[in-house]
């Protein structure tokens, strides 16, 4: 367990203070704001973390695809295998429309849930784990769940609101950025990060 979260804290001592910089860049700093960024960060970097995104120096071409829907032995382990899939990116449909406002539609919080999705996928094909169209369904009906539910929980004050007068493309380069940040950590900085904490005498 020790192990998990010094990986995640790897990345997110780094990632958490980038995406801080950014807000602070686009001028977003509301306290509300700066939390749901802050847990979306977060968020992200465990998740990266749990799928397997490979860090730079193993990166290798190893692929391992399932092109079939829902070919595999229908078992207990692969009925929860798949809601965990559909858990793991509840997070994901939630915190996009409470946090980007051109994302308070359920076609857009979908849209981006398969698209970061389908880059988990590919990114599986640089490394151990397999690359599963399963995988990308149930990641993008975890988003969708997530949107649904947090419509239930906000979509009164979302219509308050306004929607705002942010354009289109800021807010999904936002988005893109804001996904970036944790991902490219993953990939380039925790693993040197994490080694130099292994390396303490306390691991010896």
């Amino acid at each position: 367990m020790i192990y998990l979260i010094i990986d995640i804290m790897s990345g997110a001592v780094i990632a958490l203070p980038l995406t801080w910089l950014f807000l602070a860049y686009c001028k977003n700093l509301s306290r509300s704001r700066f939390l749901w960024a802050s847990l979306f960060t977060l968020y992200l970097c465990v998740m990266f973390d749990r799928v397997g995104i490979p860090a730079v120096r193993y990166i290798t071409w190893d692929p391992t695809v399932n092109w079939i829907p829902f070919a595999d032995e229908k078992n207990l382990r692969f009925f929860l295998q798949l809601g965990l899939n559909a858990v793991m990116f509840l997070p994901f449909g939630f915190l996009l429309p409470v946090l980007w406002r051109k994302c308070r539609t359920w076609k857009t919080t979908v849209a981006a849930g398969f698209l970061t999705s389908l880059g988990i996928e590919i990114l599986q094909l640089f490394c151990y784990r397999a690359t599963d169209v399963d995988d990308l369904i149930m990641n993008t009906l975890g988003a969708f769940l997530g949107y649904i539910i947090a419509w239930a929980c906000f979509h009164k004050t979302w219509t308050a609101d306004g929607g705002g007068e942010t354009s289109r493309v800021k807010e999904w380069a936002s988005l893109g950025i804001s996904i970036a940040i944790p991902l490219l950590v993953i990939i380039f900085v925790r693993t040197p990060i994490s080694g130099w904490i292994y390396s303490m005498p306390l691991f010896d």
